[in-house]
């Protein structure tokens, strides 16, 4: 069990820790000298169960306010020492208020000094600690003469036994708050574990926080100490003590670095949060704000913004907190906000998203995922976000949100009210989801049916490119999922993917009767022409086509060979540029070459014409230009076949 006295400076804090556990918690030569507390002291004592209890002796001065905040998350009991002589004090509430905000829910309250005043003055202190701690075991003690600490022994006896120890779910995590050199071991750290376990060898991360020299440093776990003594395992809710190895040096670390096993975490600059007003701020966030965030052992810049602008609610604020420098946070960790001055205490919360996006925050998707996320069980978010909002989840953001193993998300997916036959695990970017067989199913059937719409649009299509097909189904199946449902559809054999093109299994180019009755209108119109081969426009007009009807009707008889493109703007029958082949080939039979002025001859066309074909022939290998003069380069007639 840990626990935090609190209280006013000068209350008795540090002598109480003392006569508890025979540690003096100022080890500071200077706390020593001033006689207060400027680091948070740490001291243990043995219990009538096998776990020492800790005791964190938090600062009492005001000024000293930031590092009370760092030292208190992982806290299971807040015990708040009051002196007989002064009652409560100023800070005494902030410190009491700190406790809450940051979710310790049990307290103990200590009255000092009892020696130094009358009775009534006993049961006056009594009464209005009590009424700040409603129904928590009080004692009333005297470090002088040792009065009442045989009853607070057993009252922190009772409480250890009672204390539930927390789940080692999760990854080892520990911010360090503390760092020092072991002569003969090296770098030493200290903290509270947050979560998961820690044993001798294992490989850690260091993220340290030295602003712009911010470093990623692998380390090794040489020894460590928890509560106090040599232990080979370190777990949640302990104090650890652990001596690094590796390229590390006493001037990398500091306080504030977190010390973590989880293989991505990387810092993000905006945490989606829900934050309580602190009653006694008397202050409003402001909307984009400036305000002092104190996360894990952090103390960081802010900017809030609100999602929710109303004054106050008994629920809470949502609010995307935007950092000046990053951290690593996960889902459900406590934090306080201050001022930017660090003169107030605003309120405090718990992160719901420590990746929170920078667009799209205040959308009605992104509000839904939010609300099922803000219900903290990882079991419980994944059933809303996959049955009830028909989401995919990605299973590395549930690591990194949930800071847990791939082993035990899968252990989440074997509970109730998973079942295996329920969910789809499915391979995308470099990353596995997961999403209900029922929403699985309609994006299949979903592709399939526009494929099927699709060709009914455009029957003489051979296919349609991937790229067309996703844009068609970009409202019904999300981006990121597309290639995993279309890989589903082609190795069920529903969907045929050959030449860059998709179509149905089974669909063959077609002609609908309609499109028949306008293909023998567009064929009989550019016959009429002859050798004269019409604009696009010149087409137009003779049919009354617009331009999407012609290119509808064009496009895939182009692909099919039954029509062919002359530059951009005209359109030509393959018979008709056979004939006119033919006679360009009779020609050089005769005189071995052709210029431009005896193309327009032996044609009949106008001259701007004239020079597309020749440029046409050249194009397709047929021609080779020289000069003013061109000549037959390929006298194989498959050209001409290809084109019949």
């Amino acid at each position: 069990m840990l626990v935090a006295t609190a209280g006013h400076v000068d209350h008795g804090k540090t002598s109480l820790v003392q006569r508890l556990t025979g540690t003096n918690t100022d080890r500071l030569a200077e706390e020593k000298q001033r006689g207060l507390t400027i680091e948070l002291g740490y001291a243990f004592a043995p219990a009538s169960s096998n776990e020492p209890i800790g005791f964190i002796d938090v600062p009492g001065h005001h000024r000293f306010i930031n590092t009370m905040i760092s030292g208190i998350n992982g806290i299971d009991l807040g015990m708040l020492v009051v002196a007989a002589d002064d009652g409560p004090m100023p800070q005494t509430l902030e410190h009491l208020q700190l406790l809450r905000l940051l979710g310790v829910e049990r307290f103990a309250g200590v009255i000092t000094k009892c020696d130094l005043v009358d009775s009534a003055r006993r049961e006056q202190v009594a009464q209005q600690t009590a009424e700040l701690i409603p129904d928590a075991p009080l004692c009333e003690i005297s470090n002088r003469t040792g009065e009442g600490l045989d009853q607070l022994h057993s009252m922190l006896d009772s409480q250890a036994k009672h204390c539930t120890r927390r789940s080692t779910e999760g990854l080892f995590r520990l911010y360090v708050d503390r760092a020092f050199i072991k002569k003969g071991a090296g770098v030493v750290v200290t903290g509270t574990c947050l979560s998961g376990a820690v044993d001798i060898g294992d490989e850690l991360r260091l993220h340290t926080s030295a602003g712009s020299n911010a470093q990623l440093l692998s380390v090794r776990v040489r020894e460590i100490h928890t509560q106090g003594q040599p232990a080979t395992t370190g777990y949640v809710g302990q104090r650890c003590a652990l001596n690094l190895a590796g390229k590390i040096s006493l001037e990398q670390v500091h306080r504030g670095d977190l010390l973590c096993a989880h293989a991505a975490a990387m810092p993000s600059r905006r945490l989606d949060t829900r934050c309580w007003i602190a009653e006694a701020s008397g202050r409003a966030l402001k909307h984009l704000g400036r305000v002092k965030l104190y996360i894990g052992t952090r103390r960081v810049g802010a900017r809030t913004y609100l999602f929710d602008r109303n004054a106050h609610s008994p629920a809470g604020h949502r609010i995307q907190l935007i950092l000046d420098r990053g951290v690593i946070a996960f889902a459900g960790d406590r934090f306080v906000l201050r001022d930017d001055s660090e003169r107030t205490t605003l309120g405090g919360g718990i992160v719901i998203d420590p990746e929170a996006p920078q667009w799209g925050k205040s959308r009605e998707k992104r509000l839904k995922q939010l609300d099922a996320l803000e219900l903290g069980q990882p079991v419980n978010v994944l059933e809303q976000l996959l049955f009830d909002h028909s989401d995919s989840v990605s299973l590395q953001q549930c690591e990194r949100l949930w800071n847990l193993s791939r082993e035990e998300i899968d252990g989440l997916l074997a509970l109730p009210p998973f079942d295996a036959g329920d969910l789809v695990r499915i391979r995308t970017d470099g990353d596995e989801r997961i999403l209900s067989a029922t929403v699985w199913e309609n994006y299949l059937r979903c592709l399939t049916q526009q494929l099927a719409k699709w060709h009914g649009a455009r029957p003489m299509e051979p296919g349609v490119r991937p790229e067309a097909l996703q844009a068609l189904v970009s409202r019904d199946i999300p981006p990121h999922l597309f290639k995993a449902v279309l890989n589903a559809c082609i190795q069920a054999g529903e969907i045929a993917h050959h030449e860059q093109l998709l179509r149905a299994t089974g669909h063959r180019p077609t002609l609908s009767p309609q499109v028949q009755r306008d293909w023998q209108q567009l064929e009989t119109k550019i016959q009429a022409r002859g050798l004269n081969i019409p604009l696009r426009s010149e087409i137009q007009q003779d049919t009354g086509f617009d331009a999407g009807q012609l290119e509808t009707l064009t496009r895939p008889a182009i692909k099919a060979g039954e029509l062919v493109e002359i530059g951009e703007k005209r359109l030509a029958l393959p018979a008709t540029l056979r004939e006119l082949a033919a006679r360009v080939k009779q020609h050089t039979d005769v005189s071995g070459t052709i210029s431009v002025i005896e193309a327009k001859e032996v044609f009949g066309l106008g001259r701007t014409l004239t020079i597309e074909l020749l440029e046409y022939f050249d194009q397709i290998g047929y021609t080779k230009r020289s000069g003013n003069a061109r000549s037959i380069a390929n006298v194989d007639s498959a050209w001409l076949k290809q084109r019949g």
